[in-house]
C-alpha cells in the first residue's frame, strides 16, 4: 500500500504550465536579457539553442530586422501591441512585465475582413440592445467575427456554478440553453484567472504545445500571456465534450466576474490576436451596458425602498404604541425583501405575517439567533440553506430554508426575520457533476486526481432544503429597515423618557399643589360655611333664604370634602391602596343631583337602574363616579330633553356600569386622543373643561384593576362602560 495524495482540479497551477499553444512563440527577458523561450521560437527565428539565452533582446531583434517601437512599451502588466514583419508575413507583437520577467509573445495575423466592422458592431450593441436582449445581440456580432459552432453566455451563480443563459448554436446542434454546470468545471483559482486575464483561445485541443526552456516552470507565472497553452484537465475536458477548439472572453460588470462568452468548435480553428481582442471590445461594450441597465434597475429598487422607509418611519413615529405599528406594517416589511414570511420579535412578543412555521419552529429559530449573534456580521445573518446547516430540528423546514436575521441591537432579543420556503425545483446538469478518480505513483506516493467527467448527457437533480438566494438590493432593503426601526425606537425610547421626565415634574407639582389647596383653601371655606350658618340664624321668617343658605353649607362641605379627596388621591400615588366592597347607591344618586346643579342643568332626567357594589378604593370610586357623571350630564346638557341613564349589571368575574348620554357625542376622529391627558374634542368648544378628567379616571381604573372604556357616536350620544373587580373578598394592591 502506498501513501495517497488527492488533487482536485481547484488546486492545478494552470497559470505556471510552462507550455505555450502552437500559434505563439514566447520570449521572455529579466533586464534586457533572455531568461527563457519556447521551443517552437527555435524554428520561427532559426536560432542556436546555445546562443539564445543570456543575450540581448534588442540586439536579437536587430538582428532580426525587427522595427520595434519601443515608445508603445510600458514596464506594466497592460499588454503593447504592434504589428510586425517577418519573411514577408505579418505578425502581433505583445509585450508585458509579470514577476520581474518581461513578455515578448509573437503570433500570425490571419487576415479577417470582418475586423474592419468593428465600429459597427459595437454601435449595434448601444443603439439596439436592452436589458433582455443585449446578450443575444451580442452572440449574434460575435458569431459575425469568429463564426463558431456554438456561442454562449455562460453565468455564474452565487455557489460558483455556471448556467447557460443565452446561446447562438449551428443548425443541428443539441442546444445548452439552461444547462447547470458544477462549480469544479471552472473552479476558484480558473475564476480569479478570468478577472485577470480576459481572453483565452484553445486552438487545437489535440494539437501539440511546446515547452518553455531557460527558466523552471514553476517560476514562469504565465497569468498574462496571450499564448499559454490550456492545462492538461481542461483539454481533456474538451475532449470529452467533443470539442477541438475553445474560446472565452470574460463578462466583468461592476469590477466582478459575471460570466463568460463561451464559443466552442468541433474542429481546430484559430482567431489571431486582433480577433480575439475585438470580441473581447465587444464584450466589455455589451457588459458596461448591461451594467448600466442594472445600476438604473437597483437605483429605481433604492428609490422604491427609499420611500417605503420613510412610510414606514411615519407609521412607527405617528403610533403610539410601536409593537402595533410594526404589526401594521409587518406586509410591507416582508415584502420589501421578496420573502414568503416574516417574524419579528418585539417586546418579548411575536408578531408574524406570511409563511412561518409553526411556533415551535420559530422559538428555536429565535434561541438559535440569541446563541449565535456574537457571529453575526453587523448583527445580520444571511442563508439559503438555513434548514440544513443550522444544525435545528424542524417540523416546518421546508419553510425556513431562505433566511435573512436581523437583530436589534447587541443587548436585546428583539429580531426581525425573513423567510423563504424551499426552492423546489429540477436543475438540468450538463451531465452528472461527480467526477471520476484515476491514480498513478510518483515517487512512491499514490496521486489520486478527479478526472473531467466523461458523459454531458442532461442529468436532472431536485434541488432540496435550498431557497432562491437573497440578491443584494433584498439584502441592502433588510439593512435599511432595521435601521429605520431602530431609529423609530431610539426616538420612541427619548419621547418616553422625556414624557416621564414631565410626568414626574408634574406629578411633584401636583403634590405640592394639593398640599397647598388643602391649607389655603379650607380657611376661608370655614368662613363662608359660618357666616352662612351664622346669617340662617339671624334670618328666621324668609324660607327661600334659608334654603339658599343651606344650599351654601352644602355645597362648602362638598368642595371641603373634594380637597380632602384630592389630598388623600395625592398620598395614595406613594403607597398601597387597600380594595373594599363599596356601595355607590347613595354616592351615585348624591354625585347626580349635584352635578344637575354644578352644571345647571336641572331639567336633565337622571335614570338610575341596579346599583351593585364594586371592588374598589372610596376616594378613587368617588373621583370615577364624579368625572363620569358630571361628564354625562354637561355634553347633555343642551339637548332638547337632555337624559343620563346609569346602570349596574354583575357578570362571573365583575362589575360593569354603563353610562349613558344622548348629548354631543364623540366623533371619529377624536376617537385616539379620548384619555389622552389635556386632550379635549373638536366638538366640546361650548363647554368649560380642561381635558384632564377621563386621564385621571383612566389611570384610577387600572389602579384598581378596572378598565374604562366607551362606545359613541356624534351628535347622538355616548356610553362610558366601568368596569370593576368583583367584590367578593377584600385585598391590597400597589
Amino acid at each position: 500500500m502506498y501513501p495517497k495524495e488527492y488533487i482536485n482540479c481547484d488546486q492545478e497551477p494552470i497559470h505556471i504550465c510552462g507550455e505555450v499553444q502552437k500559434y505563439g512563440y514566447l520570449l521572455g527577458t529579466k533586464d534586457s536579457k533572455i531568461s527563457f523561450y519556447s521551443e517552437n521560437v527555435l524554428n520561427l527565428f532559426s536560432l542556436n539553442p546555445n546562443l539564445v539565452l543570456g543575450q540581448d533582446i534588442n540586439t536579437l531583434f536587430n538582428d532580426l530586422q525587427l522595427d520595434i517601437n519601443w515608445d508603445n512599451f510600458s514596464d506594466s502588466q497592460e499588454l503593447a501591441i504592434q504589428h510586425i514583419n517577418y519573411k514577408e508575413e505579418q505578425y502581433t507583437l505583445s509585450i508585458h512585465t509579470n514577476e520581474g520577467f518581461t513578455f515578448y509573445e509573437i503570433e500570425k495575423v490571419i487576415p479577417n475582413h470582418k475586423i474592419n466592422q468593428e465600429y459597427k458592431a459595437i454601435q449595434n450593441i448601444l443603439r439596439m440592445s436592452n436589458d433582455e436582449n443585449i446578450w443575444k445581440l451580442l452572440l449574434q456580432e460575435v458569431q459575425n467575427i469568429i463564426d463558431f459552432d456554438r456561442a454562449m453566455i455562460y453565468q455564474f451563480l452565487y455557489d460558483g456554478s455556471g448556467e447557460v443563459v443565452e446561446e447562438s448554436v449551428k443548425p443541428g446542434l443539441e442546444s445548452y440553453l439552461h444547462l447547470h454546470y458544477p462549480e469544479s468545471d471552472i473552479p476558484a483559482q480558473a475564476r480569479a484567472l478570468y478577472l485577470k486575464n480576459t481572453v483565452r483561445i484553445t486552438s487545437h485541443v489535440s494539437g501539440e504545445t511546446y515547452p518553455i526552456y531557460g527558466v523552471k516552470k514553476e517560476n514562469i507565472d504565465l497569468t498574462y500571456s496571450v499564448t499559454r497553452s490550456s492545462s492538461p484537465i481542461h483539454r481533456q475536458y474538451l475532449k470529452n465534450a467533443g470539442v477541438e477548439s475553445s474560446f472565452s472572453t470574460s463578462i466583468i460588470v461592476n469590477g466582478k466576474l459575471w460570466g463568460l462568452v463561451a464559443c466552442q468548435n468541433a474542429e481546430p480553428k484559430h482567431l489571431d490576436l486582433q480577433s480575439r481582442l475585438l470580441v473581447e471590445t465587444l464584450t466589455r461594450t455589451a457588459a458596461n451596458a448591461y451594467g448600466s441597465y442594472r445600476s438604473l434597475q437597483t437605483l429605481e429598487d433604492y428609490q422604491r425602498i427609499n420611500l417605503n422607509n420613510i412610510s414606514l418611519r411615519h407609521n412607527l413615529s405617528s403610533e403610539e404604541n410601536f409593537g402595533k405599528a410594526l404589526e401594521n406594517s409587518i406586509d410591507d416589511v416582508k415584502n420589501a425583501c421578496e420573502a414568503d414570511g416574516m417574524i419579528i420579535k418585539i417586546n418579548n412578543e411575536i408578531i408574524t405575517s406570511g409563511n412561518v412555521p409553526n411556533h415551535s419552529d420559530i422559538e428555536k429559530i429565535i434561541n438559535w439567533s440569541k446563541d449565535n449573534n456574537q457571529n453575526f456580521e453587523e448583527n445580520i445573518f444571511i442563508s439559503n440553506t438555513f434548514c440544513k446547516t443550522s444544525g435545528l430540528e424542524l417540523d416546518n423546514s421546508e419553510k425556513s430554508c431562505g433566511i435573512i436575521i436581523s437583530v436589534l441591537g447587541s443587548n436585546t432579543s428583539d429580531m426581525l426575520i425573513w423567510m423563504r420556503k424551499e426552492q423546489g425545483q429540477k436543475i438540468k446538469w450538463a451531465g452528472n457533476p461527480e467526477k471520476e478518480t484515476v491514480s498513478e505513483i510518483k515517487d512512491g506516493v499514490e496521486i489520486i486526481k478527479f478526472s473531467p467527467r466523461k458523459s454531458f448527457e442532461v442529468w436532472k437533480e431536485y434541488v432540496k432544503d435550498t431557497a432562491l438566494p437573497w440578491k443584494t438590493r433584498e439584502i441592502e432593503s433588510a439593512k435599511w429597515i432595521t435601521s429605520v426601526i431602530l431609529k423609530a425606537s431610539h426616538t420612541k425610547s427619548s419621547q418616553i423618557l422625556d414624557l416621564n421626565n414631565q410626568l414626574k415634574e408634574l406629578n411633584q407639582e401636583l403634590d405640592s399643589f394639593s398640599y397647598t389647596i388643602s391649607h389655603d383653601l379650607n380657611t376661608p371655606l370655614t368662613v363662608i360655611k359660618l357666616n352662612a350658618q351664622l346669617m340662617k340664624r339671624l334670618i328666621q321668617s324668609d324660607d327661600n333664604t334659608h334654603k339658599y343658605l343651606d344650599n351654601i353649607v352644602t355645597q362648602v362641605d362638598s368642595m371641603s370634602d373634594m380637597i380632602k379627596n384630592v389630598l388623600e388621591l395625592s398620598k395614595i400615588k406613594k403607597s398601597e391602596i387597600e380594595l373594599k366592597k363599596i356601595e355607590v347607591d347613595d354616592l351615585i344618586n348624591r354625585l347626580a343631583v349635584e352635578s344637575k346643579i354644578s352644571f345647571d342643568s336641572p331639567h336633565t332626567e337622571i335614570i338610575i337602574e341596579n346599583t351593585p357594589e364594586v371592588l374598589g378604593d372610596p376616594t378613587m370610586v368617588y373621583q370615577v363616579f364624579g368625572n363620569v357623571i358630571g361628564n354625562a350630564i354637561k355634553y347633555s346638557s343642551k339637548s332638547s330633553k337632555p337624559t343620563v341613564k346609569i346602570i349596574g349589571e354583575v357578570s362571573e368575574n365583575e362589575v360593569m356600569y354603563k353610562i349613558s348620554d344622548n348629548g354631543i357625542g364623540i366623533d371619529k376622529q377624536d376617537a385616539g386622543k379620548m384619555f389622552k391627558i389635556f386632550s379635549r374634542m373638536s366638538n366640546a368648544t361650548a363647554f368649560h373643561g380642561n381635558g384632564v378628567g377621563l386621564n385621571i379616571v383612566q389611570h384610577l381604573m387600572e389602579k384598581m384593576g378596572g378598565e374604562i372604556s366607551y362606545e359613541s357616536e356624534s351628535g347622538i350620544g355616548t356610553t362610558f362602560i366601568l368596569k370593576f373587580q368583583k367584590p367578593d373578598y377584600d385585598f391590597s394592591i400597589s
